[in-house]
């Protein structure tokens, strides 16, 4: 298995709701590490989504702001349509962030990033 240079990790209380969510909700795919405590989903670009189970005594800080991340799809009418009927709802839209439709969302732990998709030559 090639080794990511780039990633990131957000850390959560819930990794198996967690897991599911980006395995099937946003459609990333099978995990290609997938244990009880780290997932990683490999995204293009050699980047990797990675999610850590906290610790049963570890708190995690709403003090210090939360970390977001850019996903970028392909249809991404088809995410945002599975991602409402499963109850999220978008908290932001920008019609163009650096040439692309942007969408806020969060996940099952509050954590947000932003949805995207290529404007099309036409827009």
């Amino acid at each position: 298995m090639k080794n990511s240079l780039y990633g990131v990790i957000i850390k959560v209380e819930n990794i198996d709701i967690c897991r599911s969510f980006y395995r099937d909700i946003l459609n990333l795919g099978a995990p290609v590490m997938d244990s009880a405590f780290w997932v990683e989903f490999r995204l293009p670009g050699d980047f990797s989504l990675f999610l850590e189970k906290k610790e049963d005594n570890e708190k995690i800080s709403e003090k210090a702001g939360r970390i977001s991340w850019v996903c970028m799809v392909k249809e991404i009418d088809a995410v945002i349509d599975r991602l409402k009927e499963y109850g999220y709802q978008s908290l932001a839209v920008e019609e163009q962030r650096v040439g692309f439709n942007t969408y806020v969302f969060c996940d099952p732990e509050g954590n947000p990033f932003y949805l995207c998709a290529e404007k099309k030559n036409s827009e």
